[in-house]
């Protein structure tokens, strides 16, 4: 799982140290996949090859001549990179994608439980700082309530499930 976030430099060819924590979720593979964020924001996602294929997976299982899912299928097999990850934990971002995100010479690597975000500083803690507030707001502690309860009854029924959280 992907938690927590940690700033790392980019040096003058684009290549970022993926930090350690990540490279450890990775469990030993030598790549991930990296695809423009869907949602408007300015970042970079990126994840294993087994998550992207939950991804690849849902949006095969909708209906063929929906404009939405080719849309989906542009962002996630035409735009997506698989990238390697080199002996040192380096990877290379794609020059185009250095400039979505208006990167410089520093980035965010931020946790998003199955994948995580590549963000340009300023902009990540502008994100941040939003999210904290919806964070606050009744409606969205009252979305998780419900599935926060059904996860609790599973678990609940099968105790081992949750030793050693």
């Amino acid at each position: 799982m992907f938690v927590s976030n940690y700033e790392v430099n980019i040096d003058s060819k684009g290549r970022v140290s993926v930090p350690p924590p990540f490279r450890s979720v990775l469990g030993g593979r030598s790549r991930l996949i990296l695809w423009p964020a869907i949602d408007g924001n300015l970042c970079l996602e990126g994840s294993t090859e087994d998550a992207f294929n939950v991804y690849q997976q849902s949006i095969l299982r909708t209906s063929v001549g929906n404009k939405r899912r080719r849309a989906l299928i542009n962002v996630f097999a035409s735009q997506a990179h698989d990238l390697k990850i080199d002996d040192t934990g380096r990877i290379k971002l794609p020059e185009k994608w250095i400039a979505l995100a208006s990167v410089d010479d520093r980035v965010i690597f931020a946790g998003a439980f199955d994948k995580f975000q590549v963000w340009e500083p300023a902009a990540y803690e502008n994100y941040e700082t939003e999210m904290m507030e919806v964070a606050k707001e009744e409606e969205t502690l009252e979305i998780l309530e419900a599935p926060y309860k059904e996860v609790m009854a599973t678990n609940q029924q099968n105790p081992s499930s949750i030793e050693g959280r």
